[in-house]
């Protein structure tokens, strides 16, 4: 908070819900279920990614047309930019009012940026992507549903993206195509992507003078982990 822009300091978060009114299947006829009255936060931090933010906020949006009745907010943490990233979102911002803008006048880590939107959000339910990488919609719907269970504090969903392995190149190789040499421009490391969920007034339970006498059990954090190639 102490290194938001001078005007930013007084300004309450602007929570606007934007609420879809029917449910929308993927490709494969399927919805998330989730409960309607929750107003949902999804925060992307952000920094130096004027060409990918448009496309990453967007993405997100996308997936949350598919969920029925949802109220939902896109919180954008512009981590110190030094490139378009700012004027980006403030473009898509004045445009849809489900999208917000959040600003460190430095670079402080996205870690930082995590934390400053899970500070700022409005949403009940808050969604933070760990990475300066576009949110895995899998991981999305993963914690959507675990969010039906009203006793989960936290969540965390991880992806592993990996190469693919070599039985599977030599495949496309032995059918003649060049799939071998376009993977391995592509990408050719593993990385993993980490997206939480927080419910937020479980939270103030526990930072309250009473959060000393709530105990809390394994189950109501849970990690869950996949891995995957590309």
């Amino acid at each position: 908070m102490r290194d938001l822009p001078p005007r930013c300091k007084p300004r309450m978060p602007r929570c606007k819900p934007r609420k879809i009114d029917a449910s929308v299947p993927d490709a494969h006829g399927k919805t998330d279920e989730m409960n309607a009255n929750e107003f949902v936060s999804i925060v992307l931090p952000a920094r130096n990614v004027r060409y990918l933010i448009a496309q990453r906020i967007e993405r997100v949006l996308d997936a949350m047309r598919r969920i029925s009745r949802s109220r939902f907010e896109v919180v954008v943490v512009d981590d110190g930019s030094q490139d378009q990233t700012v004027e980006t979102v403030q473009e898509i911002e004045s445009q849809n009012s489900a999208v917000r803008l959040i600003r460190h006048s430095r670079p402080r880590g996205i870690e930082a940026a995590g934390q400053t939107g899970l500070e700022r959000a409005c949403g009940e339910l808050v969604f933070i992507q760990e990475s300066n990488r576009a949110i895995r919609i899998d991981d999305f719907h993963r914690l959507i549903q675990l969010s039906a269970d009203q006793s989960i504090l936290a969540a965390r969903a991880q992806s592993t993206q990996q190469p693919l392995p070599p039985p599977l190149l030599r495949t496309f190789k032995a059918w003649g195509t060049d799939a071998e040499q376009q993977f391995r421009r592509n990408d050719g490391t593993e990385y993993s992507s980490g997206l939480q969920m927080i419910r937020r007034p479980h939270l103030k339970k526990l930072r309250s003078p009473l959060g000393a006498k709530f105990q809390l059990l394994k189950e109501t954090a849970i990690d869950t982990v996949d891995k995957t190639s590309h």
